[in-house]
Order: C-alpha cells, then sequence, then structure tokens
C-alpha cells in the first residue's frame, strides 16, 4: 500500500513574480545551460484506500510546490535574457515576442493554482479531522441507531463532495499546463536550429512545465483515489448495513494520522509561501 511521509524540511522559499517587470527574485538565477534536477518519484494510487491517496497527496503537493519554484526561477532567468536581446537589437524578432508572452502567461496563472490546490488540501484535511473527532465522541455503531446512520453518511457525503471537487481544481491545473506545454513545444520548433542563450533557457523552461505537468497530473490521480473510495462508501452506507456503518466509522478514524501528516506539509507550504510574500 502506500509509504510514510514525513513533514518535509525547509527548502528555501520561493517568490511568486507577478509581471515581468518586477525585480528578480533575491536567490541567484541558476546557470542558463545547467541541467534541472530529477525529480522524486511520486507514488501513483492504485488502490481505493483514503491513507494512501492522503500519502500520495503529501508527497505530490510538496513536489508541485518545488518543482513550481523551480519553474518560477527559469521563467525569470527567460525574461532576463529575452530583456537583453531586446535592448540589443530594440526591433527583436518573433520568437522572442512569443517566449516573453507564454512566460508571463505561466507567471500570471499557474503559480496562483498551485498555491490554490496547497490551500484546497489543507482545508480538506481540515475537515477530515472534523469528521474524525465526531466519530470518536460519539463512540460505536449499536444496530438501529439511525441518528449514528444518518451523521455517517452526512459525513461521508460531505467528504466525497469536497474530493470530487478538488478533483476538479487539479484537473484544470493539469489540463492548463498540457495547454501550455504544447504552446511552448511548438514555440521550440519555430525557432528551427538556431541556438542562443534564449532558446536553450526555454528548452529547460519548457522541461520544467513537463515536469510540473507530470506531477499535477499525480496530484490528480490521487484526488481520483480519494473520491473514488469514499463515492463508494457513501453507495454502501445507503444500504443500511450496521456492521458496515461500524466498519466504516473506524476505517475514517484510522485514516486520520495520514491526514495530519499530509495536513502539516499543506500547512509547512502555506506559510513558505506567506513568508516569502506570496498572495
Amino acid at each position: 500500500m502506500g509509504r510514510e511521509h514525513t513533514v518535509p524540511g525547509p527548502r528555501g522559499p520561493g517568490t511568486v513574480i507577478d509581471s515581468e517587470d518586477a525585480g528578480p527574485p533575491a536567490s541567484r538565477p541558476p546557470d542558463v545551460r545547467a541541467e534541472v534536477e530529477g525529480i522524486p518519484s511520486i507514488p501513483s494510487p492504485t488502490t481505493a484506500d483514503t491513507s494512501y491517496a492522503a500519502g500520495a497527496l503529501g508527497t505530490g503537493l510538496e513536489v508541485l510546490f518545488t518543482t513550481s519554484e523551480r519553474a518560477l526561477q527559469w521563467a525569470w532567468r527567460v525574461l532576463q535574457l529575452a530583456r537583453g536581446v531586446v535592448e540589443a537589437t530594440p526591433r527583436g524578432d518573433a520568437f522572442i515576442r512569443e517566449a516573453r508572452a507564454s512566460v508571463v502567461d505561466f507567471l500570471d496563472h499557474i503559480p496562483p493554482h498551485v498555491r490554490r490546490s496547497v490551500e484546497e488540501v489543507l482545508v480538506f484535511c481540515n475537515l477530515w479531522q472534523a469528521v474524525g473527532v465526531r466519530l470518536r465522541r460519539r463512540g460505536g455503531f449499536p444496530a438501529g441507531d439511525d441518528t449514528a446512520w444518518r451523521q455517517l453518511c452526512e459525513d461521508v457525503e460531505l467528504l466525497q463532495r469536497a474530493a470530487q471537487a478538488r478533483l476538479g481544481t487539479a484537473a484544470a491545473l493539469e489540463q492548463g499546463l498540457l495547454k501550455d506545454l504544447g504552446h511552448l513545444r511548438a514555440l521550440a520548433l519555430s525557432c528551427g536550429d538556431s541556438a542562443n542563450e534564449v532558446t536553450v533557457g526555454m528548452e529547460v523552461f519548457t522541461r520544467c512545465i513537463a515536469e510540473l505537468m507530470a506531477v499535477a497530473s499525480a496530484v490528480r490521480r490521487a484526488w481520483e483515489a480519494a473520491a473514488h473510495e469514499l463515492a463508494e462508501s457513501a453507495a454502501w452506507l445507503r444500504a443500511g448495513d450496521p456492521a458496515f456503518s461500524a466498519w466504516l466509522a473506524e476505517h475514517l478514524v484510522a485514516a486520520e494520522p495520514a491526514w495530519e501528516r499530509t495536513q502539516k506539509i499543506a500547512r509547512w507550504l502555506r506559510d513558505v509561501g506567506a513568508f516569502a510574500g506570496q498572495p
């Protein structure tokens, strides 16, 4: 099943840039010919298990954040290089204009969406904890306790709807990155065999976007796993089996520590963004 995940250690906050006219980040920009580091593997949920989905989300969310920070560094590097070319040759060319437009579009849309993904995971974990608290206070699920059964049905349906909504957000991020990647690859073909710092920078930036899309896909699959199990549980609950109701209540409580670990990761990532001055 899933593996254990610990709270990440600080890797240094990134800075979200809202336009190409703002100043560069405080950290030193990467060498334009440097290789992009490989991203760690993310467990792909193959079974409908919310504990496993929680672990996959915790890992995926951390990698999503750090990969987006790396893409931000390269976005700024490309803008700096493109500005230098425009200053040297004021007329510029179509490739430079398209490259700058692609980077600015990324800065306007993707980093805010990543921050929203972090916040949505945190809210869902808080919701799971609230359900766990109610279940622990109630205790057992004796046969014929319709009030307890109805409350459990409402809790599971609430979690299922919340997971489904976040699945939509994750899918939207993945589709946005897919569109950006297609545009960037088409742009790379348009520049032919020319090789300069801008084209090399755009090549590395494109690789960062491809990695970011792969991570977004893993996060979307984790939400799919959580939403799928919760939907199945809601369907079984409607059958009114007291034994299943008791088992499900225990299962939701048992999964709580996994969601607490993911909550700590989401809270840490949110605090890193706030510390870096991100809105």
